[in-house]
């Protein structure tokens, strides 16, 4: 099979911002609403038609927890996400559990009343380059080629595609092996009768006497389901899809269908031997399947598992996370699951969202500067939120500055984001027993490759 030549083709200029944000996931949310409400002219660029990323197209449901002492800890943009959710009937008191349809209004909701310029079904391809610094962005849309301009780029893509493809430095997956978490395909299903579903443990129990006779193929240790917003709706986030890569078209696309493989599976079970599901029926499938991990890029600063066990406090630090250690095997059965204990956390420094080798990129969201097991806690969509709110404060910030994101101090952007309601700083009773202040302020902590 030989290779085909793309020709050259005109790219109409469609958009151009202060900030341009590439991907509308919580990532690319945070990161909107974070460089708007520091002042900055926004665009987000969206490959969909809605914003939410995996908590719609990936239909992942409820939101995790990531609370110290029944308090969220994401109190910025995030929290101003639920508060719309909820305004418009689409979040149970729970504060967590949500109806992603009601999610795509709220998201698109916000950002246009913060001012943000939305430009949706573009999905990127490739930076153009001048020297270190990004000149211009090309999507494939509707319309054809087109091209987009900001003076700052926030990296929300999920898979840190605009950061490889910029050049700047990468990690897949854990360090022994390159092997990354599993991806799942969410699905539910309604008409459940609940007074007669089975509890958690019975359930699995029926589970995995179907798996040792073969009627259940999916190598996930127990079935993981939650309750729906609406009665007799459960939510399935359970399929797991093993050594396949979602940065690469044809891994990527046998892993859908190996997910629905295994939905076929899962509807056959239920409905044949769980009490309750009798007659149920298929709603929802995420139309992506959802992806833990794939790309990290490596950053000024690399936060460690043993600085997160330690409970690492940073004077930069742009967002606090106590959500465990949660990796699922990328190999198979099990997880490994470590929980914080009570009143403590870990932060994440500036200096983890700044890529090397680009001079106006950032990046927001799951693919930061932090290891395999550090990236299982930070990942889930409240603390990836707020990390694209830091990253577009910043991104703000350093256009203020007049100044690249790695000459930033990053205690202006920790300072910015309690000015925009993150819950970044308070009284040393509250600090926590471990984790001693570190000062990863300065540009000099740059890594390399």
């Amino acid at each position: 099979m030989s290779d085909v030549t793309r020709p050259a083709q005109r790219a109409p200029l469609v958009g151009e911002a202060e900030v341009v944000v590439v991907g509308g996931g919580p990532g690319g949310l945070g990161a909107a609403l974070g460089a708007a409400q520091a002042g900055a002219q926004v665009l987000l660029v969206e490959r969909y038609g809605f914003l939410g990323g995996m908590a719609t197209a990936g239909g992942v449901n409820p939101f995790m927890p990531n609370h110290l002492d029944g308090r969220r800890l994401d109190s910025g943009a995030f929290a101003t996400w639920c508060d719309a959710l909820a305004a418009l009937g689409g979040l149970l008191p729970d504060g967590r559990t949500f109806n992603p349809e009601v999610a795509k209004l709220a998201a698109e909701q916000i950002c246009l009343e913060a001012g943000v310029e939305l430009l949706y079904h573009a999905s990127f391809d490739v930076p153009q380059m001048i020297g270190e610094r990004i000149d211009a962005l090309l999507f494939h849309s509707k319309s054809g080629p087109v091209a987009v301009r900001g003076a700052m780029l926030v990296d929300c893509t999920g898979d840190a595609d605009l950061a490889a493809r910029a050049g700047c430095p990468c990690e897949y997956g854990r360090e022994a092996d390159g092997l990354t978490q599993p991806m799942t395909a969410n699905f539910d299903v309604a008409g459940v009768d609940t007074a007669r579903m089975p509890n958690r443990g019975a359930l699995n129990e029926l589970y995995l006497a179907a798996k040792e006779a073969g009627r259940l193929r999916c190598p996930r240790e127990n079935c993981l389901w939650f309750k729906a917003v609406e009665p007799g709706r459960i939510h399935f986030n359970t399929t797991r899809v093993v050594c396949h890569d979602a940065t690469d078209v044809r891994s990527l696309s046998a892993a859908e269908m190996e997910s629905r493989r295994q939905i076929l599976d899962y509807l056959r079970w239920l409905r044949a031997e769980v009490p309750g599901f009798e007659e149920c029926w298929l709603v929802s499938i995420g139309m992506h399947i959802g992806v833990r991990e794939s790309r990290r890029v490596r950053g000024l600063a690399y936060l460690t598992r043993a600085e997160v066990e330690a409970y690492a406090k940073f004077a930069d630090g742009i967002c606090r996370c106590n959500y465990p250690i949660d990796i699922h095997n990328p190999l198979g059965a099990g997880t490994e699951l470590v929980h914080f204990p009570p009143g403590e956390w870990y932060e994440i420094p500036y200096g983890c969202l700044v890529p090397q080798r680009v001079d106006n990129l950032l990046v927001g969201g799951r693919p930061i500067s932090v290891d395999h097991a550090v990236h299982s806690s930070m990942r889930v969509m409240p603390p990836a939120c707020t990390v694209g709110q830091a990253a577009g404060a910043a991104a703000a910030l350093a256009l203020r500055a007049n100044c690249p994101p790695a000459a930033l101090d990053g205690r202006a952007v920790k300072a910015e984001l309690v000015r925009q309601g993150v819950w970044l700083v308070d009284g040393d009773a509250q600090r926590g027993a471990g984790g001693a202040m570190k000062d990863t302020s300065s540009a000099a902590t740059r890594l390399t490759a």
